[in-house]
């Protein structure tokens, strides 16, 4: 084992290019929502989180942790506002496909569910580093959007995603 040496390790860290977390993109499946362009008003978001479920069984008076399941956080995107509203009203429609509230109608989970493609971007290259498929999602909430006077910021809204699992390569 060699030693550590303190400028070794720095001398290699100023030598190497890192990821940006602000290269990626966010691609919706289904058009009848939102198309490919609309990748281009996400303002922020988190690579999805996965957890394993633990459990906990009794042998000979020990308490042992076994794995279970994986479990899958909500996903949540912040959407820049388009100029005609686009993105928020094709959410809200979205949202209406699962269950309308004037009818009382729910979707069927094939009507409303779509996959989202999230990819982490190379900075110089722009190619895919890491590509994340969200199977099965639809949204959960589509957040406020403010509105002030006093500001002359782009307006935003979040959108929380439900989904099943997902899968990365």
């Amino acid at each position: 084992m060699s030693d550590f040496s303190l400028s070794g390790f720095i001398s290699n860290q100023s030598n190497q290019d890192f990821a940006r977390g602000y290269t990626f993109y966010i691609m919706f499946d289904s058009i009848d929502y939102l198309d490919a362009s609309d990748r281009f008003l996400v303002k922020s978001s988190s690579l999805p989180a996965s957890q394993l479920g633990v459990t906990e069984t009794n042998w000979q008076g020990n308490i042992y942790k076994l794995a279970t399941t994986n479990e899958y956080s909500d996903f949540t995107v912040e959407f820049n506002v388009d100029p005609k509203d686009y993105i928020r009203y094709n959410l809200l429609n979205w949202v209406d496909k699962i269950h309308e509230v004037k009818t009382n109608i729910h979707g069927t989970p094939k009507e409303y569910m779509q996959n989202i493609r999230l990819e982490h971007l190379d900075h110089t290259s722009g190619s895919p580093i890491l590509t994340y498929t969200l199977w099965k999602a639809f949204p959960t909430n589509v957040g406020e959007m403010t509105l002030d006077y006093g500001s002359k910021e782009v307006a935003t809204f979040s959108v929380t995603f439900a989904y099943q699992w997902h899968e990365y390569a």
